[in-house]
């Protein structure tokens, strides 16, 4: 009976132990035009449609591709109440355009679809007419966010103010899929949607943190992904921002047009920062500083704003005129980096 006994208690340890052991898993798939990645560390997998719902959620919020979402309602001049996630956004927003004295703005809707960056594709360039009446139109000075007892509204001074939060939203949707894997008890996982990401904990199968890549900012938009530099990191926000994925070319002259548009001048802000990649306390952050970066208008101005922002870690990727294909680098000093390459050289 003895004999039984101990028996039975081996297999049911040998069971527990089966059941608890952790495993790798992924979740795949499209959302906001364009894709989401999830890699995490567990003894059992998250279902696909939980996330799904998440994202779903969100679109119907903030994605100016969706007829009905409330953005695009609010940009129709429809007074609708704000949600919870619609507020968060628009609050982090409001504080990165007056950090960045108007360089990171996401009421520059209008603009963006005047040069074919929004819903509707159009390559055909503005003309400065047309740029300095949607000129009017910008500035989150003139969006306020209004308190009543029937909910939180937003107020234009111009009902045909548009507001866009691609710069941001995608970071923020990294940010609440990692709060619900929070909420399963999951700590050691990746979520990356449409390259911004949140990172936590660490890869336990392996027994070290997770490895980062930053893309190659030279390669073409159809190229393979090509590896400059690897990061090691946890329990944080990261983002990419740079030209070189979103652009179009004027079929009659020739001239490429870049996302980053400067709400200062109304258009594609040309520069030599290539990409710049930003490590915050949350996704959200490090998509909207990531944004601002590119979009002051050039890799001094883009070090001063980080040296006024010492709580920010970033690589910046450049271009200057004595080393001409060779991309150059500047790294925060309180970051870590390993580059793959000797094309990449400077601090």
């Amino acid at each position: 009976m003895k004999y039984l006994y101990c028996l039975l208690v081996t297999v049911l340890l040998l069971a527990c132990q089966h059941t608890n052991k952790e495993n790798v898993y992924y979740i795949r798939g499209e959302a906001q035009g364009t894709t989401y990645g999830i890699t995490y560390i567990a003894q059992r997998p998250i279902e696909k449609v939980a996330v799904d719902s998440i994202l779903r959620v969100i679109d119907l919020s903030m994605s100016t591709y969706i007829d009905n979402s409330l953005i695009s309602r609010i940009n129709k001049e429809e007074n609708l109440p704000i949600d919870p996630h619609f507020e968060k956004v628009i609050s982090a927003s409001f504080d990165i355009y007056k950090q960045s004295n108007g360089a990171f703005d996401p009421s520059i809707g209008q603009l963006i679809n005047a040069w074919g960056f929004g819903k509707k594709e159009n390559h055909t360039p503005p003309t400065q007419k047309h740029i300095d009446s949607l000129l009017s139109l910008t500035g989150m000075d003139k969006v306020h966010v209004v308190s009543t007892s029937k909910g939180t509204f937003i107020e234009k001074d111009n009902p045909y103010i548009q507001l866009n939060f691609n710069a941001i939203a995608q970071g923020y949707t990294s940010d609440v899929i990692a709060d619900y894997f929070l909420s399963k008890h999951i700590t050691n996982f990746i979520v990356e949607v449409g390259g911004e990401l949140v990172i936590h904990g660490q890869n336990t199968l392996k027994g070290k943190s997770w490895t980062i890549g930053i893309d190659n900012p030279l390669q073409e938009p159809d190229e393979d992904r090509e590896i400059v530099a690897t990061v090691e990191l946890t329990n944080c926000g990261l983002a990419t921002s740079g030209n070189y994925r979103k652009l179009w070319t004027d079929s009659l002259t020739g001239q490429k047009y870049v996302h980053t548009i400067n709400p200062k001048t109304g258009r594609p802000q040309p520069s030599n920062l290539l990409s710049a990649t930003v490590i915050a306390p949350s996704a959200m952050l490090a998509d909207g500083y990531a944004t601002t970066l590119m979009a002051l208008g050039g890799v001094e101005v883009a070090k001063a704003f980080l040296k006024e922002h010492k709580e920010l870690k970033a690589v910046l990727l450049y271009s200057d005129e004595v080393h001409k294909g060779q991309i150059q680098r500047y790294v925060t000093e309180n970051f870590k980096v390993e580059f793959e390459k000797a094309t990449v050289s400077g601090n």
